[in-house]
C-alpha cells in the first residue's frame, strides 16, 4: 500500500496514521540474518516483512504509532527542511505530554534514548515521509528479536545503526495511549499547517496498484528473503517516479486515512 501510495499524484498532502501486530519490517537494501533473529520470530509467532525502500529495520506492535505524511516536492525547496518539520511537529506533542524530548538527526530522544525514528523517499514531484513512536511497545521483545543488528557484520548490505529505546509510557512513569497520540498529531497539523483534517480513503487507482504489488511482489517469500535481489517489479499502471532517491520508508501500511482539505 505504501508504494502505491508513494506512486499515485494526489491532488493533496495525505497524512496516515496506523499501528500494526506484532512484526519486523527489514530495509530494502538488508540481509535478513544480519539483522534478525529468526528463530525468536518464529518462537513469538512475529511476520517478517520487507519494505520497498533503504534503511534500518525496525518493530511494529500495536502500541507502536506510526505516521505517514505524502506531499508535493516544491521546486528549490530542499527535503530535509520538510523532514525537519515533521520531526519537529511531532516532538511538540510528545512535549505537549511532558516529556523531554531532543531531535537527533532523524530521531527523537527521550534521556538519551530513541522513542522515534524517521526517514524519507523522495521522487521528483513527491517527497514520503514516515516516522515510527513507541508509546508502550514491548522493548524486550524489541530487543530479542533485533538482537544481530548489534552485531558489527563486514558485508555489502545496509547495517542498522543499533541504539538504545525507550517508550513514552517509561519515560513519563505513566500509561500512554496510541489513541492520545493520535488526537495530539491531528490537531498539531491542523494548526500548523493551516487545514482541517478530512477522512477519505485511497482512489480506485490506488487500491488497484495496492492489490497488483500485494500479489505479485510483496507477500512473495523471496522478495521478503532477499530483498533488492529480487527482479524490478513489473509496470502496473502507475505514474512516472525515475530519479526516485530511497532515504528510508515503510510498507505494510493500514488503518487510518485523512486528506488534508
Amino acid at each position: 500500500m505504501a508504494k502505491a501510495l508513494f506512486n499515485s499524484v494526489r491532488q493533496k498532502p495525505t497524512l496516515r496514521i496506523w499501528t500494526n501486530p506484532k512484526s519486523v519490517v527489514v530495509g530494502r537494501f538488508q540481509n535478513l540474518s544480519d539483522e534478525v533473529d529468526l528463530e525468536q520470530c518464529e518462537a513469538h509467532e512475529v511476520q517478517i516483512v520487507r519494505r520497498f525502500t533503504g534503511g534500518g529495520t525496525v518493530f511494529h506492535d500495536e502500541a507502536t504509532l506510526n505516521l505517514t505524511i505524502v506531499g508535493p516536492r516544491d521546486e528549490g525547496s530542499a527535503d530535509l527542511s520538510f523532514q525537519e518539520q515533521n520531526l519537529r511537529l511531532v516532538k511538540e506533542v510528545l512535549d505537549d505530554l511532558g516529556s523531554r524530548c531532543s531531535v537527533s538527526g532523524n530521531s527523537i530522544l527521550i534521556g538519551g534514548r530513541k522513542v522515534c525514528g524517521s526517514a524519507a523517499a523522495v521522487g521528483l514531484h513527491y517527497i514520503f515521509w514516515h516516522c515510527s513512536i513507541l508509546v508502550n511497545a514491548d522493548t524486550q521483545l524489541l530487543e530479542r528479536l533485533l538482537g544481530p543488528s548489534r552485531l558489527k557484520v563486514c558485508s555489502e548490505f545496509v547495517h542498522s545503526r543499533w541504539r538504545e529505546v525507550t517508550t513514552l509510557t517509561k519515560a513519563l512513569s505513566r500509561p500512554i495511549c496510541t489513541d492520545e497520540i493520535e488526537n495530539g498529531l491531528e490537531k498539531k497539523v491542523e494548526a500548523q499547517w493551516r487545514v482541517r483534517l478530512e477522512t477519505g480513503s485511497l482512489s480506485q487507482e490506488e487500491e488497484k496498484l495496492s492489490d497488483a504489488l500485494h500479489i505479485s511482489k510483496y507477500t512473495s517469500r523471496e522478495w521478503n528473503l532477499n530483498g533488492n535481489r529480487w527482479h524490478d517489479e513489473p509496470e502496473i499502471d502507475s505514474h512516472d517516479n525515475r530519479g526516485v532517491r530511497s532515504l528510508n520508508a515503510l510498507d505494510r501500511l493500514n488503518l487510518l486515512d485523512h486528506q488534508l482539505r
